[in-house]
């Protein structure tokens, strides 16, 4: 992927420089936990964190455990708002009820600590609640390069969130890590 977008604009902010050409290389590369939790907690500094993410990041613990439940409301109620509020054609309707149980699907794995089935589950959902709102405009192939310019913050996030390899081999930790990552965004947007 192309990260040429990131690099030429002058008005890009610092942190998501660093994320995109440093912290998401080494997020998707490392196998290590604490590497996994550092590059996870400089990503999210690029989608804006006001120091909330470190500890959802961190080893478990009960503060850790309720602040992940509060994302993940937050995070359901949002998107189930967004997806609600979103005009579509009427050939999209049924994609848009389907979406809103998929959602909900996604969001009671989560609430049982399944990140692997989580994480498959929440791309696709992503995509497609991508389509609602931009149509097949989100299927070009330079999507990327409109949502940067459109607001630079959604550019990173679609961007972080096309960058994602198949994680079959990741750990639980790491597929936690990735799909909170995403979760924290979408909660906070």
């Amino acid at each position: 992927m192309q990260t040429s977008i990131f690099d030429s604009d002058v008005s890009m902010p610092t942190e998501v420089k660093k994320a995109v050409t440093d912290a998401l290389p080494r997020f998707i590369k490392t196998a290590s936990d604490n590497d996994v939790r550092s590059a996870s907690v400089q990503i999210a500094k690029a989608f804006g964190d006001q120091e909330l993410f470190a500890p959802i990041v961190s080893p478990k613990t009960p503060i850790r455990d309720e602040a992940e439940k509060k994302l993940v409301q937050s995070f359901q109620k949002n998107l189930e708002l967004l997806v609600q509020k979103t005009w579509v054609e009427k050939a999209d309707e049924a994609m848009k009820e389907e979406l809103l149980f998929r959602i909900n699907t996604l969001c009671g794995n989560l609430s049982r600590y399944d990140y692997h089935t989580s994480l498959a589950e929440f791309l696709p959902v992503l995509h497609d609640v991508v389509y609602l709102l931009f149509g097949s405009l989100a299927k070009g192939e330079s999507f990327i390069e409109y949502a940067v310019r459109v607001d630079p913050d959604f550019g990173f996030f679609w961007y972080y969130i096309n960058s994602l390899p198949p994680h079959d081999s990741w750990s639980e930790d790491k597929c936690r890590a990735a799909v909170l990552l995403g979760i924290f965004f979408l909660a906070n947007f």
